[in-house]
């Protein structure tokens, strides 16, 4: 009974693996991306700022995803905090719509003045499905050109039908595309990020036949400029839609769409994760001939109608623009990339940093680097430290918590060096090997 393992969070995962299969709804909170074999929190009771506490009370500093991205003011914002309870209090779910829906949509369209209508949802894959249908039902064409990660949904897990290794550099390797239908084979079409042959050899000879071309602006790195001016006249050229999923790189450099300060502005845009720091949220924002065909396709879900979303969103986009939040995310972002390179430097390890500066990853370059990574995060959980290979940076982060983290890092590199040389790095594990998580697309 979960009675009997609340405050056990090893018992009570293996129990939760009876009942619910994979454990996490996410697979990012999978506990074998971290720590296999019950040595991961895996379940919290509460969190603050950055601090989180397990259901047996002990207290850990986030210096992983913070919440997967989706809280960079740090947890249980008191701002944010205060709007979703007064959300509660005056009816969350109605049978009128909330206001805030208008307010959204005009702070939306202010931050971003080439969209002129907006949607909303409550998660990033959906609202990336909703963009999806809006395209093909634009231009009356299925076949859709992508490149990374976009979700999910049946639209863009169909990559898999024709190869099961259409998603190995976008996502995973080997990804079953069960229970898709087989219908869609052949319907997605995948390209690599930045990446001039791909334009040349796949953008332009299918763009004709593509209802929308859909990409990250931003991930692992950016794209270059002419990159971009090239793919945006490619999609005006044959009338195909250029689509920015911005769910993960919005709001990290400035109040906006990563791609304003790129400069170049696409049809439509989709934002989710961090819209409404750590409240569900997602907005599809477009161009009104687009937008415009959700009113003849069918798209409609009770939960895109309630309330707490919204305001959250309009409390937090105020907020992101009074702290001027993405130049602190920024400053923030390289000074965790200085510890990396850094601690590397003092244990002689080759060291590849990756990511811009708020959404960064790292790579020891030694031969057996998933057990590198295992002892890495074991290492820092002894130190109270929730860690992984990658580190988004969060308003939360004081001087105090990257001090700790930095002396952390320095003496499990120093660590991981000897063990290594000696190689005694895999006995020094004390669970099975971590789960080693999603391949992106980078050159």
């Amino acid at each position: 009974m979960y009675k009997n393992f609340k405050k056990n969070s090893k018992k009570l995962q293996q129990y939760a693996a009876n009942l619910i299969p994979g454990t996490s709804q996410l697979f990012g909170k999978k506990p074998e991306l971290y720590l296999p074999g019950g040595k991961w929190p895996t379940y919290y009771s509460k969190a603050k700022g950055i601090n989180v506490w397990g259901i047996d009370n002990k207290k850990y500093s986030d210096f992983t995803m913070v919440g997967i991205g989706t809280s960079v003011l740090g947890y249980s914002d008191p701002d944010i905090n205060k709007v979703a309870i007064d959300a509660i209090k005056r009816s969350s779910m109605n049978t009128l719509n909330p206001p805030e829906d208008v307010e959204l949509a005009e702070l939306l369209i202010k931050l971003h003045p080439w969209a002129e209508n907006v949607r909303y949802c409550r998660t990033g894959g959906e609202s990336m499905s909703v963009a999806i249908r809006l395209a093909r039902a634009y231009n009356n064409r299925d076949k859709i050109l992508f490149c990374g990660y976009h979700g999910w949904h049946d639209w863009y897990l169909s990559a898999n039908l024709k190869s099961k290794k259409s998603l190995n550099p976008h996502l995973l390797p080997g990804l079953e595309p069960i229970g898709v239908p087989k219908s869609l084979k052949g319907s997605v079409i995948p390209f690599r990020f930045n990446n001039f042959e791909d334009l040349e050899k796949i953008i332009k000879k299918k763009a004709k036949y593509c209802a929308a071309i859909v990409m990250e602006p931003c991930r692992e790195k950016l794209p270059s400029k002419d990159y971009l001016i090239e793919l945006k006249k490619i999609a005006t050229k044959n009338n195909t839609l250029l689509i920015f999923d911005e769910i993960t790189s919005g709001w990290r450099v400035d109040t906006c769409g990563i791609h304003m300060n790129l400069g170049i502005y696409p049809d439509m845009a989709v934002f989710g994760k961090t819209i409404a720091n750590g409240i569900a949220m997602g907005a599809i924002i477009g161009k009104k001939k687009i937008m415009k065909n959700a009113t003849k396709t069918f798209l409609s879900s009770a939960f895109w109608t309630e309330r707490i979303g919204p305001s959250c969103a309009v409390e937090f986009i105020k907020k992101h623009k009074r702290l001027n939040l993405g130049q602190k995310l920024v400053k923030k972002g390289k000074q965790i990339k200085e510890i990396w390179k850094d601690s590397a430097k003092n244990a002689n390890l080759d060291i590849e940093i990756n990511g811009i500066d708020p959404l960064a990853s790292f790579k020891l370059n030694i031969p057996d680097w998933n057990f590198g990574i295992t002892y890495f995060i074991q290492e820092m959980l002894k130190k109270k430290i929730l860690a992984s290979d990658r580190c988004y940076s969060n308003y939360k982060h004081s001087d105090k918590s990257l001090k700790k983290y930095k002396e952390a890092c320095n003496e499990i590199f120093s660590k991981i060096s000897f063990l290594q040389k000696s190689r005694k790095l895999k006995n020094s594990l004390e669970g099975p090997v971590k789960q080693m998580g999603f391949k992106r697309l980078t050159n």
